[in-house]
């Protein structure tokens, strides 16, 4: 009986720690190199999944695999979300250190497989192999936060931690770009495994980690109570809609049968896996006494919907500075950078003030606002549009969703007891995850059918529109007649900014959950 009024205990709820507990958590010196290391780790995690971009072309070129392009991000994005709940499961029964040191080992080595790929099925294998262990790294970065910092800290260094993932992806495909042009593609994974040396000294030598409450049971017997019948549902409900995603971003239409075939399956495979997770209840891979907890609930959603608007600013944003002002794609990295200073300071701005007021409601809420203000915004850009007009567009919604972005996770580590903070990180991550694939797919789909459809509706006959979107954001100047380029450009900045329309609604929605939050403080009551 007192185990299970123990797990009803939040942080929140626990009393101010004993001199004996405060020394369990990390000060000076040792909190620096810890995260430091996972600043590292979040990063290259972060740019990992967008480094490869524009490495794609001298890929296919050397292997002549050009059908298989999808599979280098889907096999990476597939595995990392379909395995983040078994990680945040994993997390709870074994010791945080050793779990987290697994996973950057796994990662490490899917890296070094790409790197010495000889073939594309290889290189495939070496991106699942990577995003196997991404899976645990990113919400382990967080779990080990919440184990080294006592909970009033914890939204600072959450927020010092998390800024990380925004600045990989905006700096990964700049970085690709600068591999594959000075050195060679392969670098892009080499790079990782030096760099992943300083975390792992780190986490051997500096982080101790807590014991967790099944430590007396053996390993084997807690393998087996990890839910793996719904893991395996699970990785087939996102194998069928990664499938779907890929065929549209591959030009198929969303109506074709085997696009909504896939849907469909991906539909009722989902049912089954809520279905199986009821079933198992304490035993599942995501227990529903955590996922329906009203903020986790929240945080889900406002994650989902949070990071779908910043992946589509991430990703098509660099296409417009390309294709409308003529930028090169190093230069259109470059013109990120406001975005991402922006982000990232008003991230550490958030965490300051929920570590100061306690609360973390208010910036979710007020964030989520200012950022979709700027989401409407941001649809303003045109042509002829001054370098300080873009900058502040960029700026406005970026410092609103920065706000925002990392309050789930300073929400469910507030709410939830410790022992279940890996399963409730996983599902923020994992929704986080779900949603930029999802929406990279969509602002893909729209872009290509809205310059079809202008094209035809507007434009000249003479405009050859699929040589045009098959050259890119940037050569499709060289295949348009001056007269006509003007045309052109203002038929492919109203197809962007249809696209940048995609985040208002979903800014809106995200504002909306984040007024489900439940107004707990952090600083009231410190956890043990």
């Amino acid at each position: 009986m007192k185990e299970k009024e123990d797990r009803q205990r939040t942080p929140a709820d626990t009393a101010v720690p004993t001199a004996e507990e405060e020394a369990k958590h990390l000060h000076g010196f040792p909190l620096f190199l810890l995260i430091l290391g996972l600043d590292l780790v979040i990063f290259l995690i972060s740019i990992d999944r967008t480094i490869i971009t524009t490495a794609i072309p001298f890929i296919t070129g050397e292997f002549h695999s050009t059908a298989d392009i999808g599979w280098y991000g889907s096999a990476y994005l597939m595995i990392a979300c379909g395995f983040m709940p078994v990680f945040g499961r994993a997390f709870t029964l074994f010791t945080v250190k050793w779990a987290y040191i697994f996973c950057l080992f796994m990662f490490g080595l899917g890296s070094l497989i790409c790197a010495l790929a000889p073939n594309s099925n290889t290189l495939i294998v070496g991106r699942a192999v990577a995003g196997f262990g991404s899976a645990g790294t990113i919400p382990g970065s967080f779990v080990v936060v919440a184990e080294a910092v006592p909970l009033h800290t914890r939204p600072i260094f959450t927020a010092i931690v998390g800024l990380m993932f925004g600045v990989g992806a905006t700096c990964g495909p700049v970085l690709g770009g600068v591999f594959t042009d000075l050195v060679n593609w392969r670098w892009c994974f080499w790079i990782n495994l030096p760099i992943l040396s300083l975390p792992l000294t780190v986490m051997l030598l500096v982080f101790r980690g807590r014991p967790r409450q099944h430590r007396d049971r053996s390993v084997l017997d807690r393998l087996v109570s990890i839910d793996f019948v719904g893991s395996f549902v699970l990785l087939g409900a996102i194998t069928m809609l990664f499938l779907a995603l890929e065929d549209t971003a591959s030009g198929a239409d969303w109506g074709s049968p085997k696009v909504i075939g896939l849907l469909c399956a991906f539909g009722v495979t989902s049912g089954l896996f809520f279905v199986w997770q009821w079933w198992k209840q304490d035993g599942a891979l995501i227990p529903p006494h955590i996922i329906t907890q009203r903020t986790v609930a929240a945080s889900c959603l406002q994650a989902f919907f949070s990071y779908s608007i910043l992946v589509i600013h991430a990703y098509f944003l660099p296409i417009w500075f390309q294709a409308i002002l003529g930028e090169t794609a190093i230069m259109s990295g470059v013109d990120m950078i406001p975005y991402v200073v922006a982000n990232a300071l008003m991230s550490l701005v958030a965490g300051a003030f929920v570590s100061k007021v306690g609360y973390f409601t208010p910036p979710a809420i007020v964030g989520g606002a200012i950022g979709t203000v700027g989401c409407g915004i941001l649809t303003l850009l045109h042509p002829g549009i001054s370098t300080r007009e873009w900058i502040g567009y960029e700026i406005l919604v970026s410092a609103g969703f920065g706000l925002s972005i990392q309050m789930s996770f300073s929400s469910v580590q507030t709410v939830l007891h410790p022992e279940d903070i890996g399963i409730g990180t996983a599902a923020v991550v994992a929704m986080q995850s779900l949603g930029g694939a999802i929406f990279v797919s969509v602002g893909n789909s729209v872009l290509l059918s809205r310059i079809r459809d202008i094209s035809v509706g507007e434009g000249p006959s003479a405009i050859p529109v699929g040589p045009i979107i098959q050259a890119g954001a940037t050569a499709f100047r060289d295949m348009v007649p001056p007269s006509q380029l003007p045309f052109v450009l203002d038929v492919i900045n109203k197809a962007l900014t249809t696209v940048f329309m995609l985040a208002v609604p979903l800014g809106g929605l995200a504002t909306i959950a984040a007024c489900f939050m439940e107004w707990k403080s952090v600083r009231g009551r410190v956890p043990v």
